[in-house]
């Protein structure tokens, strides 16, 4: 009976080594596969509850979802946000619902300077509807989901990705036909800048051709839009994105004032359903380039 529960206990040990040594290579692999994704979610989690990339992994492979389906679960929830940046959200969007109109129109001279103050306190930037005497015809508007623009010749939606996680979420919204308002961001693939890849990342597209006297000031408002920084705000949650302008459009029919590639309608909360929503938007003052573009929370 003891040689035989020790046998037992025996095949039960190799067992069990066996499996942790097949779970520490299904952890090390998918760490490794998905490194930038959980880069991207660790620093985004609060600093209470902060976890090494190994135990990130440890919890996706303990799950029944899939990785992929798992991470992008993970980088939408609302639980990744910090508890500081939800309690400073509350107030600003108190601030902007004594402001803003519930109907989407074009704000006030006095609305416009209340909102930019409130943006500027709110975000520690320099927020302004607009700089040296050139603006858009509005700064509160629907935006709508665009598709992604073409970067260099020859660029695919194969190629348009460096993280499995980007596929999953940003895949699917598809390349226009297309190239953006100042042509391509690059001259070819090799050429193609960490500047360039974030331009078009976080582009909008706004109706530049509805500005004040545009068609007599053409070169002076081409050369200021150009990749121009813009702060757009979800005014009823208050999750906001550093734009650049890289398109002309939508067109005035579509009842739309402005649009914003996958990414930033991901980012301000309008990635499914309509995929439109109002939104704040104003140019930020930013001569020397110190500002990133991307979401942003509060500082």
């Amino acid at each position: 009976m003891g040689k035989k529960r020790k046998s037992l206990n025996s095949h039960y040990d190799l067992l069990k080594k066996e499996w942790a040594r097949k779970h520490d290579i299904a952890k090390k692999t998918l760490e490794e596969k998905h490194k930038e994704a959980f880069d991207f979610l660790l620093e985004k989690l609060p600093a209470k509850d902060k976890l090494a990339g190994g135990a990130l992994a440890l919890m996706i492979i303990s799950s029944n979802v899939a990785p992929t389906t798992a991470l992008a679960q993970i980088a939408g929830s609302p639980q990744v946000q910090t508890e500081d940046n939800n309690s400073r959200l509350e107030p600003l969007i108190g601030d902007l619902k004594t402001i803003v109109p519930e109907s989407v129109q074009p704000l006030t001279s006095d609305e416009e300077a209340t909102v930019s103050a409130i943006l500027s306190k709110n975000f520690n930037m320099s927020i302004k509807p607009e700089i040296a005497g050139l603006r858009l015809k509005r700064t509160y508007g629907m935006i709508g989901a665009e598709q992604h623009l073409t970067r260099y010749p020859g660029d695919t939606m194969s190629s348009h990705f460096t993280s499995q996680n980007d596929i999953d979420l940003f895949y699917s919204s598809g390349m226009a036909p297309g190239r953006g308002a100042w042509g391509y961001f690059a001259n070819s693939a090799s050429e193609m800048t960490v500047a360039d890849i974030e331009r078009e990342k976080w582009y909008i597209a706004v109706q530049t051709f509805e500005a004040e006297n545009y068609n007599s000031r053409v070169g002076e408002y081409r050369d200021f839009f150009k990749y121009r920084k813009i702060l757009v705000v979800n005014s009823k949650t208050g999750q906001a994105v550093v734009a650049d302008i890289a398109d002309a459009g939508p067109a005035v029919w579509t009842g739309k004032h402005l649009g914003g590639s996958p990414e930033v309608m991901y980012y301000l909360g309008y990635s499914q359903g309509m995929r439109k929503g109002p939104v704040l938007y104003f140019f930020i003052d930013d001569p020397d380039d110190t500002i990133p573009l991307g979401p942003i929370s509060f500082r």
